[in-house]
């Protein structure tokens, strides 16, 4: 089994992967040994130019759209110096060229075959992570009934009845389809009482997610909300997910302490008084 065999093997169970194709049918757009990123696509959106890995008679190409027949549900794979390798059905257009050597392909990310992502049940060394439910909301009321925890995103602590509303709301899914709410809370192992939240705001289109956390007075400073951030973070990596973002307030210092344990650095730049903060390279952070 060659390489784009492997990568194809990879990208049919959902992976977006990382190689370096040999040979030169693709030159200049990808050079021998350039490190390619290919995600799975959508078929029915590909368009002449995008770089697919397709199979085509058997073969595995990481070449390009050159014809597309939607009525017929296929496409034409050519290499890019004119040799057509045929028409191949969109069930064997198996993924999408997102960069070459780190550069993105114009418009390529909006052609990922999106997963349905639901949070899952998540474990670290100390702490379950448990996807949020309205029942939960009599205990996370007690949680974050402190005042202080308000004292830099402002509001006050909800009732059991306003936090059970909200976490309602928030089970039933983002009213805006291009974006995935997924929310945790965060037991503590061994002692079995939930200590906090955490919560991934996902665009799929854009390959970005917003992280946030709050963990109660009475569990701070151990570390908490930084072991449930990353975990988060991990389970964000094969979705695919190449930016993780925080807006963190200027002065809460433990919550930047947070950001940066997660490999993310601050910009500079505002929202609402807080400061974005950005996996460091641009890609999916070291985490």
């Amino acid at each position: 089994m060659g390489m784009l065999d492997t990568q194809a093997d990879r990208i049919g169970r959902g992976e977006t992967v990382e190689f370096r194709p040999t040979g030169g049918s693709m030159e200049p757009l990808i050079r021998s040994r350039q490190r390619v990123r290919v995600a799975p696509a959508d078929p029915a959106s590909v368009e002449v130019g995008d770089i697919v890995l397709a199979r085509v008679s058997g073969t595995v190409y990481l070449h390009l759209v050159s014809a597309v027949d939607a009525p017929r549900r296929r496409v034409q794979i050519s290499n890019n110096h004119g040799r057509v390798n045929g028409w191949t059905g969109y069930d064997r257009v198996l993924g999408i060229c997102l960069a070459v050597d780190g550069v993105p392909r114009p418009g390529a990310a909006a052609k990922v075959r999106r997963p349905v992502v639901r949070p899952v049940a998540l474990a670290t060394r100390r702490l379950d992570l448990l996807p949020l439910l309205p029942a939960h909301a009599e205990e996370m009321s007690l949680v974050l009934a402190d005042p202080a925890l308000h004292a830099f995103t402002g509001g006050a602590p909800l009732s059991r009845e306003e936090l059970r509303a909200r976490y309602e709301q928030l089970g039933a899914g983002s009213p805006d389809p291009a974006t995935v709410w997924a929310n945790w809370v965060l037991r503590l192992r061994g002692q079995g009482r939930l200590v906090g939240t955490v919560q991934a705001t996902i665009a799929p289109a854009r390959t970005l997610a917003e992280l946030a956390w709050v963990v109660g007075t009475p569990w701070q400073g151990h570390g908490f909300a930084s072991e449930a951030a990353r975990a988060v973070a991990d389970w964000l990596r094969p979705l695919p997910v190449d930016l993780l973002v925080a807006h963190v307030h200027p002065d809460h210092a433990a919550s930047a302490a947070v950001a940066a344990r997660c490999g993310l650095r601050p910009t500079g730049r505002l929202r609402d008084g807080e400061v974005r903060w950005e996996s460091g390279d641009g890609r999916r952070a070291g985490l």
